[in-house]
C-alpha cells in the first residue's frame, strides 16, 4: 500500500512519545470499529429496533474509560505511512465526543484526555483494528478538553476540543458545507477559512466523496479537513455520491460516528435541535425513516429547543443543474423531497433546512409552511453555473443564488440565528437572519 501524503498542516503534528499500556501488543485481528460496518444496509431500511435515535447513546465500538494516565517512557518515531487517515472528531454532546483515526496495520488504540494538558484519563479500544473509534465520556459541559491519541508505543500531538454547552445555551457558532467531492484542493482552502471562524462544530449536507471509495474518503475528506476536524467535531447527512461505488454505504457507516445507524437521527446542541435525514432512503410516513423523523422531532428535546433545523442532501427546489435537463433526471430532482418530506417537516415545526446536492448557494426565505431553506453545495465540487442551457427550473421561492464555491457560518445568539455565506476568497456573499418564536 502506498503511504498517505498529508497536507503541510498535518506533517508538523507528530510527536515522539513512548507508552506503557497493557494489551497494546495484542494480536492484530483487524477487528474493532470496522466490524460494525456490515450491520446496516443503508439502501434498504433503517433498524426497526431503533426507529428514533438521539445523541447520548453508546458508540458502535467498545472502549473502557478509566482514570489511569499513561506513562511516558522512551521516545519512538512512527514509521512512514503508519497513519492512513488523520484524527477527526465526531458526535459531540455536553459530556461525550468520538475520536477517530485510521492506521496502516491493526493495533489497539487509546486516547488520553482531561481538562488540562496533563490529561489524566484514559479510554482504550477493546480489540485491534485499523479503523479506530474511541468514545470519550463523563466530561464537563461547555468545557475545553485536551486529548492525545496513541498506539503501540507511538503518540500524536495533544489537541483540544470543547464539549457542548447545556441544553438551554443559545450562544454559539457552527459552520456548514456540502458537496466537497472531487475538489480536495478547494475544500482544503475552505476548511482553512472555516477554521478561522472558530466554530464550535461543523455539519455537512453530504457528498463528501465522489464515488464512495476508501481512497476517496482519505484523499477527498479526511486529508483536506484534517486541520479543522482534529479540534472541531462534525456530523454528516449522507448524500448520493457516497454510494456510487458502495451501494450499501458500508464505508460511510464505517468511517462516520453518528447516533444510531448513522443515517437518521436527532442531535441537540445548546438550544438548537438538528434532524439529520438520508434522502437516499424511504421517507414516507410509516417507513422506518419516516417514523424516525416523526418521533425525533416530536421528542421533548426537539419541542423545547429554540430552533429546529433539518440537515439532508437533496433540496426540494433546483433552478440550475450541470448538463441541464438531459442530466437532471427524476432521481437527481428528487420530487419526493418537495412532495412528501417538506410538508412532513412543516407539520413538525422545523424552522430551517440545510441542503446540498445543487453545486451553488441558494436561499429560499420562509415559505408559507414556515421553513427557511438554504442550499450550500459549494464545498469543492464543480459549480452549477448560470449557463442558459443548464436552467432546469424557475422556482420563484428561491430569491438568492450565487454560483461559486463557499461555506456557511451560522451564529446563534439568543433568539436569533444569523447565516452568512462566505466564498472561497473569504468574502461574504449573502446573509440572512431568522428568529425563534420560543419564549
Amino acid at each position: 500500500m502506498s503511504s498517505l501524503i498529508f497536507p503541510r498542516a498535518l506533517t508538523t503534528k507528530w510527536i515522539v512519545i513512548g507508552i506503557v499500556l497493557g494489551g497494546c501488543s495484542g494480536a492484530a485481528d483487524n477487528t474493532g470499529a470496522e466490524a460494525d460496518a456490515s450491520e446496516v444496509d443503508a439502501m434498504n431500511s433503517l433498524s426497526d429496533a431503533s426507529p428514533v435515535v438521539d445523541a447520548g447513546q453508546s458508540p458502535d465500538a467498545g472502549q473502557s474509560p478509566s482514570d489511569a494516565a499513561t506513562m511516558i517512557t522512551d521516545a519512538a518515531t512512527p514509521l512512514p505511512g503508519a497513519l492512513r487517515s488523520p484524527p477527526y472528531l465526531m458526535w459531540v454532546t455536553d459530556s461525550e465526543v468520538t475520536v477517530r483515526w485510521e492506521t496502516e496495520s491493526a493495533v489497539v488504540g487509546y486516547v488520553d484526555f482531561g481538562t488540562t494538558s496533563g490529561l489524566g484519563r484514559l479510554a482504550t479500544e477493546n480489540a485491534a483494528g485499523t479503523s479506530h473509534e474511541v468514545r470519550l465520556t463523563g466530561m464537563q459541559a461547555g468545557t475545553v478538553h485536551y486529548y492525545r491519541i496513541g498506539w503501540d508505543g507511538y503518540g500524536l500531538e495533544t489537541e483540544t476540543f470543547s464539549t457542548a454547552p447545556p441544553d438551554g445555551n443559545t450562544d454559539f457558532r457552527f459552520v456548514a458545507w456540502g458537496d466537497n467531492q472531487d475538489g480536495p484542493d478547494d475544500f482544503e482552502t475552505i476548511t482553512g477559512l472555516m477554521d478561522l471562524e472558530s466554530p464550535d462544530f461543523a455539519i455537512s449536507s453530504g457528498d463528501c466523496v465522489q464515488n464512495g471509495t476508501r481512497g476517496e474518503y482519505r484523499s477527498q475528506l479526511f486529508e483536506p479537513i484534517s486541520a479543522l476536524a482534529d479540534h472541531v467535531p462534525f456530523l454528516v447527512g449522507a448524500g448520493n455520491h457516497e454510494r456510487y461505488s458502495d451501494s450499501g454505504a458500508d464505508l460511510f457507516n464505517e468511517y462516520m460516528s453518528q447516533p444510531g445507524d448513522e443515517h437518521c437521527f436527532g442531535w441537540r446542541y445548546g438550544g438548537v435541535y438538528f434532524m439529520f435525514i438520508d434522502t437516499e432512503l424511504d421517507i414516507d410516513p410509516g417507513t422506518p425513516q419516516g417514523d424516525c423523523i416523526a418521533n425525533a422531532l416530536s421528542s421533548p428535546r426537539a419541542t423545547s429547543a429554540a430552533f429546529r433545523a433539518a440537515v439532508f442532501h437533496k433540496p426540494p427546489r433546483v433552478n440550475w443543474w450541470f448538463g441541464g435537463s438531459l442530466a437532471f433526471t427524476n432521481e437527481m430532482e428528487a420530487p419526493w423531497v418537495r412532495e412528501t418530506l417538506e410538508p412532513m417537516l412543516e407539520s413538525l415545526d422545523v424552522d430551517i433546512v440545510f441542503n446540498g446536492h445543487n453545486h451553488l448557494y441558494a436561499y429560499t426565505p420562509e415559505t408559507s409552511g414556515g421553513i427557511t431553506w438554504v442550499t450550500s453545495g459549494g464545498g469543492g465540487g464543480q459549480i452549477d453555473t448560470d449557463f442558459g442551457l443548464w436552467r432546469v427550473g424557475n422556482w420563484s421561492a428561491i430569491t438568492e443564488t450565487r454560483h461559486e464555491n463557499h461555506f456557511l457560518v451560522v451564529d446563534v445568539v439568543g433568539s436569533d440565528m444569523t447565516v452568512r455565506a462566505i466564498n472561497i476568497a473569504g468574502q461574504e456573499i449573502h446573509q440572512f437572519t431568522i428568529s425563534s418564536d420560543m419564549p
